[in-house]
Parts: structure tokens; sequence; C-alpha cells
């Protein structure tokens, strides 16, 4: 009875202290917890870090230190914390949506697409949506499991006709499945999707022209204007769509269409007070009346309306300043014009042309001869008029070899 005493004195001591150690590792982790829903997640992840050193199995202590790791962009730890989770407990649906929240933030969307199949399957009331099953078509495309990816885009878009990333995933894959027509009419669905936004889908639309060729184009241009203005119709105030519009009439040369697409986009702009959009619009009309409609007077006045609006807009500057240089009008003005593009873009050669070629004109060649040397290093070789420009100002300057050859290579470039 004596030994057996201090043994039962010791045994009642150890187990009052684990108790009190339970009890305080419930309180930290209650505290560490109210800490990340109340977004303190360093504090959080001090608290559970801890905690982890007394026990690294714990699931409820990886998993609400992965989370707070996740929310602070630790994404490495974060995913070795999640993975002991989810290790410990595989039928914890918590866990599971953890980590694919992980890996679709680590951008592996074959990963994050796995564990929101593995979520759909164990829970369908509460995972088998629109925005899950869109995930895991992501997740198949991805894989190159395209057919498995149509169908679980399909079912998503049974469940919600007009959730927005079911419906441009689909049509992505239809358009690199080569299914040319369903893809059409999926971008006709996404294109009146009232949800979507007006910028999303004119720059999904101009992306789209920007990677067709010409065949395509043959084939399928007359679907893909129906669809620029049945986008203009329902987003009259999107400037982009606006501009792809004037892009298609250009691809017609329909120059009158053209004309009347650039007031379209100005009155927007006017509405907007946008003076880069208005100085652009007015920009491309007066390129159009001077090269195309042959109007000189209403080019410059066009030119000098996209000057009022943005009075450094450099494409303007240049061209009306070379198109007065061509007729020999007013070249003063020009050269004052012509000295600010090359003033604002130093090293472009058609501007650095212009300038020196307005000199010439004005009887400076020598002033002239740098800026073509200049141009000559920034592109200017490959233009035959800025070389045959060049050979004019050496040719005053009575440098009549260096002026041959370059003469020699404009009418090379000219072939």
């Amino acid at each position: 009875m004596r030994k057996f005493l201090p043994y039962l004195i010791l045994l009642l001591l150890g187990c009052s202290l684990h108790a009190q150690v339970v009890e305080e590792g419930t309180d930290l982790f209650l505290t560490a917890t109210a800490e990340y829903a109340e977004e303190q997640y360093a504090q959080a992840r001090e608290h559970l870090q801890q905690l982890h050193a007394l026990d690294p199995e714990d699931d409820a202590v990886n998993y609400y230190l992965g989370l707070c790791e996740l929310a602070m962009q630790d994404l490495d730890a974060a995913e070795e914390h999640l993975n002991a989770a989810a290790r410990a407990d595989s039928t914890n649906t918590w866990y599971v949506y953890a980590l694919a929240s992980l890996y679709d933030a680590k951008r592996d969307q074959v990963r994050a697409g796995e564990l929101v199949e593995k979520l759909v399957r164990m829970a369908p009331g509460l995972y088998n949506n629109a925005q899950t099953l869109s995930m895991v078509a992501d997740a198949k495309v991805a894989a190159r499991q395209d057919s498995v990816a149509l169908s679980y885009y399909n079912q998503a878009l049974e469940l919600d006709p007009e959730y927005a990333p079911a419906q441009i995933g689909r049509t992505e894959l239809l358009r690199r499945m080569g299914n040319f027509p369903a893809f059409f009419s999926g971008l006709e669905g996404f294109i009146r999707n009232e949800a979507v936004r007006p910028e999303i889908k004119s720059n999904y639309l101009t992306v789209m022209m920007d990677n067709i060729d010409s065949p395509f184009y043959w084939v399928w241009g007359d679907t893909i204007n129906r669809l620029v203005d049945l986008d203009r119709e329902m987003h009259p105030s999107d400037y982009a769509i606006q501009l792809l519009k004037l892009r298609m009439c250009y691809i017609k040369q329909d120059w009158q269409a053209v004309l009347d697409q650039c007031d379209v986009m100005a009155d927007l702009a006017h509405a907007e007070g946008n003076n880069d959009h208005l100085a652009e619009a007015l920009s491309i009309a007066g390129d159009v009346w001077y090269q195309q409609m042959e109007d000189r007077k209403k080019a410059y006045e066009t030119y000098e309306q996209a000057l009022k609006a943005d009075p450094d807009r450099t494409s303007v500057l240049n061209n009306y300043a070379y198109y007065l240089s061509l007729e020999g009008k007013q070249l003063r003005k020009a050269l004052k014009m012509s000295r600010r593009t090359v003033e604002l873009e130093p090293d472009n050669a058609t501007y650095l042309d212009t300038y020196g070629w307005l000199l010439y004109l004005l009887h400076r060649p020598k002033e002239a001869k740098p800026y073509f040397k200049h141009a000559m290093l920034y592109g200017g070789k490959d233009s035959a008029v800025i070389l045959e420009h060049y050979s004019k100002v050496l040719e005053a300057l009575g440098e009549d070899d260096l002026a041959l050859y370059y003469k020699n290579l404009s009418e090379q470039k000219s072939r």
C-alpha cells in the first residue's frame, strides 16, 4: 500500500495535467478558428502551427491551417496541410472542396476538376450544379478528353442554360473540335446572354477575328457579321464592338459603310466624353476620305477635327503632314506637325521619313540626312519609299555613290 499510493497520486496528477492540456488545446483551436472567420489569417496560422506541432496528424488542425495558408497565398504549404487533412478523412467533403479550391488557385485545372468530380459523386444534392459541372468540363478539356468534357458542359447547361462559363467553355470546345455550325450556334447563345458583360462578348469576337484566316472568313464571314451586328444591337454603347464592326466594313471594302461606322463611333465618343475614341474615329474617317474617296478637302477637315480632340494624335499628325507634302502645300504647317510626331516617337521610321522628306522639300537636305540615317536603324531599309527619299537627299548633298546605292535598294524593294 505504501508503494501503491505514490503511484496512484502520480497517475491522478498525470490525468489532471492531460485534461488541462486538452482543455488549453481546445481553447487555442477555438481561438484560431474564430480568428480565421474574422480574416485574421496570420494570427490564426500562428496558433494553429502551435497545435500542429503537438499533433501533426490532427485533420481539423491541418484543414484550418491549410485554409489560412490558402488565404495568404502560401499555396505550397496549403497543399501540404490540406492533403494531410484529406488523407486523415477522405470522406469529408469540406476537405475535398478546400483541396479543389487550392488546385484552382494553382491553376491546375486537371486536379481541381478531378476533386470537384469526386464531390459531385460524394454529395450530388449539394455539388451537382452548373458551376461544378462546368469546372469538371474545363478539367476534361485541359486533359484533352473532349467528348467527356462536352458531356459535362451539356449537363451544366441543362441545369442552367444561361450559365456563361459553361456556354463559352462548350462553344470554345466545339470550335476546337471543328464543329463550326454548333460553335456558331453556341456563340449566338452566349452573345444573347444578358448576364454576360458587353466587353466580354466583344473581346471574344475580336480575338476570334484576330485568329482566323481568309478561307475561314470566306465560308463563315456572313455568320460572323450577323453575330457582330447582333452584339451591336444588344450593346450599342460598347465601343469595342463598334470598332469591330468598322473592321468588318473594311474587310468588305465598303467605304461608305466605313464612314458611316466612323460617324457612329464619333457620336458614341462624344456621348462618353472620350477624346481618345473620338480622335480615333475621326482619324480613320480622314484616311478614308483621302485614300479611298479622294476628297482631300473633306479629309483635311476631318483631320483638323481629330486634332482638336487629341492634338498629339501621331497618326493624324503624320498622315496630314505627309499628304500636304505630296501636294507641296502648307509645307511649314506640315513640318510643324511632323516634328511633333518625331518628338513623341523618335524611333518611328515612318515619322522620321515624313519629317526628313519635308526638310528636303524645304531645301534643307543637310538637316534631313540625320533623320534618314536614324530611320535606317529602325526599319527604314524595309521601305522602298523611305529608301527612295533618302537617295534623293543624298543626291542633293552631292553624295552620288551613296545615293545610287539607296536608289538601287529602293528599286529592289519595289519589285
